[in-house]
Parts: structure tokens; C-alpha cells; sequence
């Protein structure tokens, strides 16, 4: 009899907890708050970046990042002054959001699903296009196969012609390609933060 009133007192307050509002709310607290940290982290990686800041400076920063031997990456890439190349990667990467889809209740308590809504990839490509080639991304080359003419890039304050004040493309032949790791790396620490979340499983990964 002790171990059949045990069982009922255990199943009593296991569907009393699993039915409390209370706990319900704050463990939707609890997982919500772990993605805030980890959206914090990415944002504040990014705004810090040394891309991010040489970028955001325009035609007239120093080489922030030092990825080149002269000159600045915004001229390279060959923006016009005035551009904002990451406004639109700003707001896309600001824009994530976590969705709290179901819950189960175990041993050790609830167990919440989730999927996270943050730009892929190919959307971001989509909103940093290559100035002087169409079609193209700037941010996918240059973290893949590289902005190409490193070579013929020659740094100036007031260029006669080009597409920035910070630089032109010079005549020589020269060539040679800039790669560098920007947004991929950032995009895995937050994958990596968001896998070490407690008390959660997600259900998705939407951006690789």
C-alpha cells in the first residue's frame, strides 16, 4: 500500500507541475534570457569586428582590420563615400528571434523545443552586393574565393576617377585576391552558444 500511495503522491505532483503556470512562465523566461545572452554576444562580435568598424568609418578609415598593405577596405571593395555597406547585415542579423515551439515534461523538469529565425547565408549575400559587378556579393568572396586585384589596388586621398575617395584601381597587372574570415565565424559562435542553452532542445538550424 506505501508504494501505491508513493506512485499516486509522485503522479498528484507531477501533474500539478506540470500544469503550473508559474513554472511554465519561468522556464520560457529561463530559455528566452539564454538566447538574449548568446543575440548579445553576436551583435557585440560583430559591432566589434575589425570589417565591421573599417567598413562603418567609410572612405576616410585606416586599415582597422590590417588587411591590406595600404589603403582601406571600403575603397577596395570600391564604394561610393557615403555608403553604409552593412546597414542592411545589421538589421537582418538585429532582426533574430527565438520561437519557443513545445514542451515536455521529465524527470528533471520541463524540456522546452525551439527554432531560432536569424538570416541565412544566401540572404545575407543577398543585401551586399559588389559594387562593379553585378550579381555578386562583396561579403561572399570575400570570405570564399576572394575579392580579386589586390594587386592593382592603389590607395588615395583625391583620386582623379574611381569609386571612392578611398581608392582606385591602379593600371598595373599585378594581381592577387583578399580573403578574410568575417560573418561565418561569427554566425558558429553563436551556433555553438545556442547548442550549450540548458534545459532546451532546438528543433532547427536555419542559416547554414
Amino acid at each position: 500500500m506505501g508504494i501505491i500511495r508513493d506512485k499516486a503522491l509522485k503522479s498528484a505532483i507531477n501533474n500539478q507541475l506540470r500544469t503550473s503556470k508559474e513554472l511554465i512562465n519561468e522556464g520560457r523566461i529561463v530559455i528566452e534570457n539564454q538566447f538574449k545572452i548568446a543575440h548579445k554576444k553576436l551583435m557585440s562580435s560583430f559591432n566589434s569586428h575589425p570589417v565591421t568598424v573599417e567598413l562603418k568609418r567609410g572612405a576616410d578609415s585606416s586599415n582597422v582590420s590590417g588587411s591590406l598593405p595600404e589603403g582601406n577596405l571600403f575603397g577596395f571593395i570600391g564604394f561610393e563615400s557615403g555608403d553604409d555597406p552593412l546597414a542592411q547585415v545589421e538589421i537582418l542579423l538585429s532582426r533574430a528571434n527565438i520561437l519557443i515551439k513545445n514542451r515536455k515534461f521529465g524527470s528533471f523538469g520541463f524540456i522546452w523545443t525551439y527554432a531560432v529565425n536569424i538570416p541565412t547565408l544566401s540572404e545575407l549575400y543577398k543585401v551586399t552586393p559588389l559594387p562593379w559587378a553585378k550579381g555578386a556579393s562583396w561579403l561572399q568572396q570575400l570570405e570564399g574565393r576572394g575579392i580579386a586585384n589586390l594587386g592593382q589596388y592603389m590607395f588615395t586621398q583625391s583620386p582623379p576617377a574611381g569609386r571612392s575617395k578611398a581608392g582606385i584601381q591602379s593600371g598595373r597587372k599585378s594581381g592577387g585576391t583578399l580573403r578574410i574570415k568575417y560573418i561565418k565565424p561569427l554566425l558558429e559562435d553563436f551556433e555553438e552558444n545556442l547548442n550549450n542553452m540548458s534545459g532546451a532542445t532546438r528543433i532547427s538550424k536555419s542559416y547554414f
